[in-house]
């Protein structure tokens, strides 16, 4: 039983010199042979004196390699098996004719729970290790002061809203852009909404309001915390693009830029809303949305919450910790807190108020459209002409400026030229005034 628990030592010995590190691989050569060398040259007596040079790790080998062998040399049986597999064992006890199963069934077990680092084996967890498949901690989301701004990332009704609500709860002035209309923010904040063919007009009035405020704080003129937030900036940016003010759009790209760079130094902190993990589109370097919290949301879509997280955020989570958020009921969040952290926010008590369209001029609305500058005298012209009132789809037929493009954009610049009073809309359809 003695020559059996060395060649089980050396047997140990060989796997630990070759998992723990690649400095110990040429130990790890040394100790392999050990015990087949030692047996062709001096039978079990040659086994004893190689296993003592071999456990003589070589200069360089790092302090826990040694600690690994001393302790296997030690007849530690813990560490022996931990870095034994079963299939060790059973070879061993086979070679000897012995029954490995009935005379080891310690050892065969544990090795068995404990698997090496070794070639075809598997990992033995090390301290590290076990840290990173730890589950994750649960802790309510939280701004990180090391990275003041805010990327919320979240599929349509994945919990952005309310994660948002949560996260600015504390935050006194807060502006908020959006494209949807059916937002709500809390009651205390600035809530726009943009879009259709006063785009422009709005998004520049924006613009305007924001970098006179952002100025100010440049100039410490304005020292109190505030926070511009743009729902969906990637979607702004890109409706801008394509309805010819590409110029604008970039000023926009311009004021997130300059934000991100200098505003958390004077008390101006800016939040993007975002389905995407792509900053691309954002103009906005990786290496800037480090100066983020990120926070991804999920409750249908929680794989997309994740890999949007992972990627921004620099972090992966193990496939226990994926498998722990996939598994929690309702809204998650995943946010930083020295490390992916966990969480679930309850719904705001904070009093809502509908977001409202900017105070852009009504004349000013209508010089935006995308058409030609005669695009509105041909409309009216048109419902003149006509004795009875016409659909959106009917006027778009009769335009060759309007005919090229979609229903919804001859509707938008319809239902603008009727708000200020150029055209009737009754129902769904237009006419001329009396």
């Amino acid at each position: 039983m003695d020559e059996l628990k060395l060649e089980l030592q050396n047997r140990a010995i060989s796997h630990a010199a070759v998992g723990m590190s690649t400095t110990a691989q040429v130990a790890a050569v040394a100790s392999a042979l050990c015990w087949p060398v030692g047996l062709w040259v001096g039978g079990w007596l040659g086994v004893a004196a190689l296993a003592s040079t071999a456990a003589i790790i070589m200069a360089g080998t790092v302090a826990a390699i040694d600690g690994e062998i001393k302790a296997i040399e030690g007849g530690d049986k813990d560490t022996i098996k931990g870095w034994l597999k079963a299939a060790d064992i059973e070879s061993i006890a086979q070679a000897h004719g012995i029954n490995g199963a009935a005379d080891f069934p310690k050892l065969q077990g544990a090795a068995s729970q404990n698997p090496s680092n070794y070639s075809g084996g598997q990992t033995v967890p090390t301290a590290a290790q076990n840290d990173e498949a730890a589950p994750l901690p649960m802790a309510p989301a939280a701004l990180d002061e090391a990275a003041p701004h805010l990327l919320l990332l979240g599929r349509t009704r994945e919990g952005k809203s309310e994660t948002l609500k949560h996260l600015l709860q504390g935050a006194g002035r807060v502006w908020y852009l959006t494209s949807k209309a059916t937002d709500k923010v809390p009651s205390h904040w600035q809530g726009y909404r943009v879009g259709g063919p006063a785009l422009a007009a709005q998004v520049g009035w924006i613009l305007d309001e924001w970098e006179g405020r952002f100025l100010k704080h440049l100039e410490g003129a304005d020292t109190l915390a505030e926070w511009f937030v743009i729902d969906e900036a990637v979607g702004i940016i890109q409706s801008l693009k394509t309805k010819g003010h590409k110029a604008l759009g970039e000023r926009l790209r311009g004021f997130i830029v300059e934000a991100v760079t200098a505003g958390a130094a004077v008390g101006a902190y800016l939040g993007l809303l975002s389905q995407t993990g792509n900053s691309g589109p954002l103009g906005v370097d990786l290496d800037l949305l480090q100066n983020f919290s990120v926070v991804a949301c999920g409750k249908r879509k929680k794989s997309q919450a994740i890999s949007a997280f992972e990627k921004l955020a620099g972090v992966s989570l193990t496939p226990a910790q994926r498998a722990q958020v996939g598994a929690t009921p309702g809204y998650i969040q995943l946010w930083e807190n020295g490390g992916p952290c966990l969480s679930q926010i309850p719904v705001a008590a904070t009093p809502t108020a509908a977001v409202a369209l900017p105070p852009v001029e009504a004349a000013a609305q209508v010089e935006t459209t995308d058409g030609p500058p005669d695009i509105q005298a041909q409309v009216v012209d048109l419902l003149t002409r006509k004795a009875a009132p016409m659909a959106a789809w009917e006027v778009r037929n009769h335009i060759r400026a309007l005919k090229d493009g979609p229903t919804d954009e001859a509707r938008n610049l319809l239902d603008t030229m009727a708000q200020v009073g150029a055209i009737v809309l009754d129902g769904n359809k237009y006419s001329a005034t009396a």
